[in-house]
């Protein structure tokens, strides 16, 4: 019997009727109930765009597999409700939607899928007569059966093949037992009998990067959603760090007027740095487009990722509010990352709150004022893709050390130009001074670096972190200067003096910020994370690699300069 149906399936692939897309099948027959959805009445993509692309490669022949990473609020379940609809109308064959428990699969079967099926005209005449044939748990069409059940049976996640899964929540499933493989590859393996023609969709709030679902999307394409800035013309993907707000809504016992940060906070463009208000949200969404980031992912096997920040039922403030209700609460963090960024929550053995760097601001001195006699001054670079970051600091015999200006240069050879050392002349009591030694990170532009230092005259050296777990630096000649040295630093060492030691437990020796820094400079420090190595006995814990920290990483080369300067 399961041959025949085979056979008949294989058949309608060549079935000369032009189906509709799911898209636009969904679109003339789907009306949403208000019972279970914000926008009732007739479905239409405009109010989720992101959603178009999805049903699209539902209905792509080629496309075997689709795993949605997503936040809450963004509108998965409807997509999933679509395609089943679509497929028992349009290209029917045996589907089984699975989710987390037995008793959640029935609630949903009768508080939203058998509305929408009954409501559904282009259903209603497959629906059965018998009303034993539509149960929560097993609904007989006139074309198809649709099965719903738990994850936590093993005995209907390995029975009968089937040509549609549909795995809902599958972070929240159980993983293997000691008799059976994980129940999601219990599920997917019943569409073997179907490979040719078979649809596997699992969508999915994260929970951590262990997960199942974030490890089928890093198995995928890995699409994004991007938007265009009307600026600059850059496309990017919307992340929560680029999401701003001001300074003044903070009081001076740290605590945030969060209703007027919700109300100001707008979303700075990574290529220009613009700032789009929150009333640009939906048109920027709009006009988006999804694009591919995992270039060796498989023809047919799209994933893609979706956040609230692209919600139409969110604004950015909306978020930028919730995060600083959670961030202090038990568990807070966890769930902000999940449903609403829609990323994995990390073990963390500790990481960098702002908090932490804003109470290193020092009132008494503001950005390019010296405010001790030093016994050096180091400048310290970051080369970056678009432009190169500096840092100066003076520092006094004991360590303790005071960041003194900052910046941003177009090019490194600039670090050179003889107009940018002098201005970097700074005066105590009558005295002046000026940078004697720094490093430069040369793990940008490695060969440019290089000729820079050896041209410095001293004044600088080239720098390069080592994934050690221990110890702190090194020196090396280089092989094309013999007279200049490259430092090897662990960087695991310096981010934890700097990060865990001198921000977060302030132990000595002190590390000082003017009292008007930046939030870029103070951006460029917030985030750092040290996670654990649950697998690796002799590095328990790494730094996870931060973008945009571009300052803080010239403040961990002012921490290596004092270790060779030492």
């Amino acid at each position: 019997m399961a041959f025949e149906d085979l056979q008949e399936q294989l058949g309608k692939i060549w079935d000369p009727r032009e189906r509709p897309t799911p898209l636009a099948w969904a679109e003339s027959n789907v009306v949403l109930d208000k019972r279970f959805s914000p926008r009732p009445g007739r479905y239409d993509c405009t109010y989720t765009p992101y959603l178009r692309q999805l049903h699209e490669w539902f209905g792509d022949p080629r496309v075997r597999q689709l795993t949605l990473v997503k936040s809450a609020q963004i509108g998965g379940t409807t997509w999933l409700a679509n395609c089943i609809m679509w497929a028992i109308a349009e290209d029917p064959g045996p589907i089984l939607y699975v989710t987390s428990t037995g008793d959640n699969a029935k609630s949903w079967s009768e508080r939203e899928l058998q509305p929408r099926l009954k409501s559904c005209g282009a259903i209603k005449a497959l629906l059965p007569s018998n009303d034993d044939d539509f149960r929560k748990a097993e609904m007989h069409f006139a074309t198809c059966t649709l099965r719903l059940v738990g994850s936590n049976s093993e005995g209907n996640l390995a029975s009968r093949p089937i040509r549609y899964l549909f795995a809902d929540e599958v972070d929240k499933w159980p993983d293997q037992s000691s008799t059976e493989a994980p129940a999601l590859e219990l599920a997917m393996a019943r569409t073997n009998f179907y490979r040719k023609i078979a649809k596997i969709c699992l969508a999915s709030t994260p929970t951590v990067e262990a997960g199942a679902i974030w490890k089928q999307w890093l198995l995928g394409s890995m699409h994004r959603y991007h938007v265009l800035c009307p600026d600059c013309r850059t496309w990017q993907h919307l992340k929560f760090e680029q999401i701003k707000w001001p300074e003044h809504f903070r009081d001076l016992a740290g605590g945030w007027d969060i209703d007027g940060v919700a109300r100001s906070a707008t979303y700075e463009c990574e290529g220009c740095g613009s700032p789009w208000p929150q009333v640009m949200q939906s048109d920027l969404v709009r006009a988006g487009e999804w694009n591919q980031t995992n270039s060796k992912a498989p023809a047919d096997h799209i994933s893609a990722h979706i956040s609230a920040l692209y919600s139409p039922q969110m604004t950015w403030g909306d978020l930028a509010k919730l995060f600083l209700q959670k961030k202090d609460t038990t568990g807070g963090m966890h769930d902000f990352y999940n449903n609403f960024l829609g990323i994995p929550w990390e073990n963390r053995a500790a990481s960098v709150k702002e908090d932490a760097v804003l109470a290193l601001r020092d009132p008494s001195y503001r950005t390019g004022e010296l405010p001790v006699e030093p016994v050096i001054i180091t400048l310290c670079a970051d080369p970056g893709e678009r432009e190169t970051h500096w840092t100066a600091e003076a520092r006094i015999a004991t360590g303790e050390s005071w960041v003194i200006d900052y910046g941003t240069l177009l090019a490194i050879e600039d670090l050179l130009d003889p107009n940018f050392l002098g201005a970097r002349r700074y005066t105590f009591n009558g005295q002046t001074f000026t940078p004697r030694f720094g490093l430069i990170d040369s793990g940008y532009n490695t060969e440019r670096v290089y000729a820079l230092c050896a041209r410095s005259g001293g004044l600088y050296m080239p720098s390069k972190g080592s994934t050690a777990s221990f110890g702190t630096w090194t020196q090396s000649q280089v092989p094309a200067y013999p007279s200049l040295r490259l430092v090897t630093y662990v960087d695991y060492t310096a981010k934890t003096e700097l990060y865990l030691e001198r921000v977060n437990k302030k132990l000595p020796p002190p590390l000082h910020l003017p009292g008007d820094v930046s939030r870029d400079f103070l951006d460029g420090h917030v985030g750092q994370q040290l996670l654990t190595n649950n697998n690796n006995r002799l590095a328990p814990h790494h730094w996870k690699k931060v973008a945009h920290d571009h300052y803080g990483d010239c403040t961990k080369l002012h921490g290596v300069c004092w270790w060779v300067l030492k």
